[in-house]
């Protein structure tokens, strides 16, 4: 067993703080790959009650493993700068500026704040 005697408070507070965000990120991702695991075993019971061809079951279910697959990519993917269009900047403050963009895949138009982390 581990004494925390002589340790600062501000140490055991982010270690605790640490270990609460790397325990929901594992359990998080454990329910998402049951949940995936769950709709893959539902497709398949479901094919397996249909009348149609094997093709077609085959089909169904590389669509299926498609669709997971494009999903988590675009939860990994990271978004910056460069994936926006700036259209007009509308105010600077002490630490960063606030700019209208425009998202360069969808067009959706957005506010976004950049801060200077060097002056933060």
């Amino acid at each position: 067993q581990r004494l925390t005697e002589g340790i600062p408070r501000s140490i055991l507070d982010r270690a605790t703080a640490a270990k609460l965000r790397l325990e929901h990120y594992y359990k998080t991702a454990l329910e998402q790959a049951h949940e995936r695991n769950q709709r893959r075993t539902e497709t398949e019971s479901r094919l397996a009650t249909e009348h149609c061809s094997e093709e077609k079951k085959k089909r169904q279910l590389q669509s299926l493993g498609r669709k997971e697959s494009q999903y988590l990519r675009l939860r990994r993917t990271r978004l910056g700068l460069d994936d926006f269009v700036t259209v007009k900047v509308i105010g600077k403050g002490a630490f960063g500026e606030v700019r209208l963009v425009q998202a360069g895949d969808t067009g959706k138009i957005y506010a976004m704040k950049t801060l200077k982390k060097s002056e933060m």
